[in-house]
């Protein structure tokens, strides 16, 4: 009797152990999903933060770009801003070019006499001068095909004379130095100052 009492008992202990062992199995996975749960939102979130940053930057480059000149959609008003505000600091020892740029209203002749400039470019130079200003000296320059400004001092007494540049650069240059001077909306708003005039002479 005493021997089966003994054997039941060691069963009880070895159940209860097993019951035991089982439960704590059981109570353990929640902590492992719990814990996976968390790393698993933690990289929702780096990945939504790092799409966002990207979107951002996107963005942000989108909107540099766009207050950009561009070589290849430049206007010819904003051509001719660009040139004045490149001379405005190349040529501060030439007061016509120096000046140009701030005055309020510019005239911009374009015309096919370049008989006397050395550097004719395509065959067309334009002068500028003050609206409100007749005659006096005439920032003048052409543009070649390849891109290169030339720029000159035309006056009443040397407009006859063969003439070489004061300065050339291509355009592409003075481009890039408008850019990096962030000076694109005075560019932009200097052109639209600007009134052409054709004269075919």
């Amino acid at each position: 009797m005493k021997t089966k009492n003994v054997v039941i008992t060691v069963v009880a202990v070895v159940l209860v152990l097993v019951g035991a062992y089982f439960a704590g199995r059981t109570l353990r996975k929640p902590a492992v999903d719990s814990s996976q749960e968390t790393s698993t939102k933690a990289a929702a979130q780096q990945s939504s933060a790092s799409s966002s940053s990207a979107a951002s930057t996107s963005s942000s480059s989108t909107s540099a770009d766009a207050d950009q000149l561009d070589y290849n959609t430049i206007t010819p008003m904003q051509t001719a801003a660009a040139i004045m505000y490149y001379a405005k600091d190349k040529l501060s020892d030439q007061n016509d070019w120096h000046s140009i740029y701030n005055a309020n209203g510019i005239d911009l002749f374009q015309s096919n006499n370049t008989e006397h400039l050395s550097d004719p470019g395509r065959g067309v130079c334009w002068s500028l001068h003050p609206s409100n200003m007749a005659g006096g000296d005439t920032p003048t320059y052409t543009v070649g095909a390849d891109g290169t400004v030339s720029y000159y001092h035309v006056t009443t007494v040397n407009q006859n004379k063969d003439k070489d540049p004061l300065l050339t650069v291509n355009l592409h240059d003075i481009i890039n130095y408008v850019n990096s001077h962030h000076a694109v909306s005075d560019i932009k708003a200097k052109a639209q100052d600007i009134h052409a005039t054709i004269d075919n002479q």
